[in-house]
């Protein structure tokens, strides 16, 4: 009997629930068919399940382009797009290279050459410039009118921040090595300016050349001095000897005594040498004799 009661009382609820879900599923049907009318309408809605379809395919692309990209590519390529490029800084004219008193180059050995006469000349070779100049000296500043110029170039890492200084002033895109002021014989020098030999030099001018000449280390002085020596016979003792170091007076050895010593190795200038020819496309002059120092060495050619 109580299970015949319990039927009885769930009966009316179901049947109390079912006329809700069939009131229900009419007004989803009247709100599918509005939505579908309104979409009609428009022409250009589309439908939510084609929405989150779309939806969820852009976010797929979205995380796969994110994963193939790196981080630190997006980052470098926006500040690359945000700032413009600085334009080029244009180069300043400079006139047209001055004549100067003389170039620094470097000898590279000596040869030999035929004159028109069919006569063979001993000819040295340096290499003489290009050269730049770095500074330009002034009355008003310096007190006397010259130009610095350099020769060589070399590492940047080679030179002090100061020099630095000076070689970026001058618009140079190396330091130079080796540097020296001469005269302006004629013209207007400017920081920049590239100086070859055909600007200061003509083919039979004279001129001067100084160089450190080449070392021969201790010797004597029949070696050093040409001194004739002692007698070689007969007994002689004292064959290469300088023998008296002078006066016993004073008690002491004048300046300038010629002694043995080391030989060689000093600052030379040999004068009244010709430029026999000027080779403007290797950057060389062939100069007629011997100038100081060995191959390699650095040389001041000068007008005479």
């Amino acid at each position: 009997m109580q299970e015949e009661k319990q039927v009885s009382e769930e009966a009316p609820q179901a049947s109390s629930e079912q006329p809700e879900s069939s009131a229900a599923q009419p007004e989803a049907s009247m709100e599918a068919s509005a939505e579908a009318e309104t979409a009609a309408a428009a022409g250009e809605t589309e439908t939510p399940a084609e929405a989150s379809v779309e939806a969820a395919a852009e976010g797929e692309t979205a995380a796969a382009s994110a994963e193939e990209t790196p981080a630190g590519a997006t980052d470098a390529a926006e500040p690359q797009q945000a700032a413009p490029a600085a334009p080029a800084k244009p180069k300043r004219e400079l006139p047209p290279p001055p004549v100067l008193k003389g170039l620094i180059g470097r000898k590279l050995g000596m040869t030999h050459i035929y004159d028109e006469n069919g006569r063979m000349v001993p000819v040295t070779v340096v290499e003489l410039g290009p050269c730049h100049v770095v500074q330009v000296r002034t009355p008003e500043k310096d007190g006397y009118h010259a130009a610095q110029i350099g020769y060589e170039p070399m590492k940047t890492q080679r030179t002090n921040k100061p020099m630095q200084g000076v070689f970026k002033k001058a618009e140079l895109e190396k330091p130079l090595r080796h540097l020296k002021e001469f005269d302006i014989v004629d013209g207007q020098a400017a920081s920049g300016q590239e100086v070859r030999a055909e600007h200061v030099f003509s083919e039979g001018e004279t001129v001067k050349v100084t160089g450190v000449s080449k070392g021969k280390g201790f010797a004597g002085v029949v070696r050093r001095y040409g001194f004739a020596g002692g007698p070689m016979t007969h007994g002689s003792m004292t064959h290469r000897r300088p023998l008296s170091s002078g006066a016993t007076g004073p008690q002491r050895v004048f300046k300038g005594k010629r002694s043995p010593g080391r030989m060689g190795a000093d600052q030379v200038t040999t004068r009244n040498l010709t430029i026999v020819k000027i080779l403007a496309d290797k950057n060389r002059v062939l100069i007629k004799g011997a100038v100081p120092g060995g191959r390699g060495s650095i040389v001041y050619v000068q007008k005479q």
